[in-house]
């Protein structure tokens, strides 16, 4: 049913920002890392999640944890949407859908803007990986409402924290 379970090795991510910077998972080992899948910044809710997130970015920094979020295309899109927003995790490009595709996300590729540069997810998701690049707690939706809060995340990291950075 699920691509990934709990405890599973997380697929490698090797992916650019909207700006244009590179982001690979590998290189964020010994700490814990969220990833929140979004279906574009052309949805609302994703708007909303992205900027209600970003709120919260630096306390996931305290709790040695990286956040980024993760879209299915749109670059010139997000980065001005980044930029706008002032958003401090970037925005990484999965144009291909290959990482979507690797994470179990739902509707990769979908094409809602009826543009070959900006596909999207039909829904988001959110994933909680350990120091060490595991899985350890994910949430995949089949519509755009539903992801814990980073309150919740939050909480999880407080517990890691005291385990080795592991949930």
């Amino acid at each position: 049913m699920f691509k990934l379970h709990n405890g599973d090795q997380a697929p490698s991510i090797s992916l650019k920002s909207a700006q244009g910077n590179d982001w690979n998972l590998e290189e964020h080992r010994g700490k814990m890392v969220v990833l929140l899948f979004g279906r574009g910044v052309y949805c609302p809710t994703t708007r909303g999640d992205f900027a209600f997130w970003n709120s919260y970015s630096h306390i996931f920094g305290w709790m040695n944890c990286e956040l980024v979020f993760i879209v299915n295309g749109g670059q010139k899109e997000h980065a001005q949407f980044s930029e706008n927003n002032r958003l401090h995790p970037p925005i990484l490009i999965d144009h291909d859908g290959a990482v979507g595709e690797a994470y179990g996300v739902y509707g990769v590729n979908h094409n809602d803007m009826e543009r070959d540069d900006y596909k999207n997810y039909i829904a988001p998701a959110c994933y909680l990986l350990d120091a060490e690049g595991n899985v350890n707690a994910f949430w995949l939706l089949s519509g755009p409402r539903g992801l814990p809060t980073p309150e919740t995340l939050l909480g999880m990291l407080g517990y890691a924290q005291h385990q080795d950075w592991k949930y």
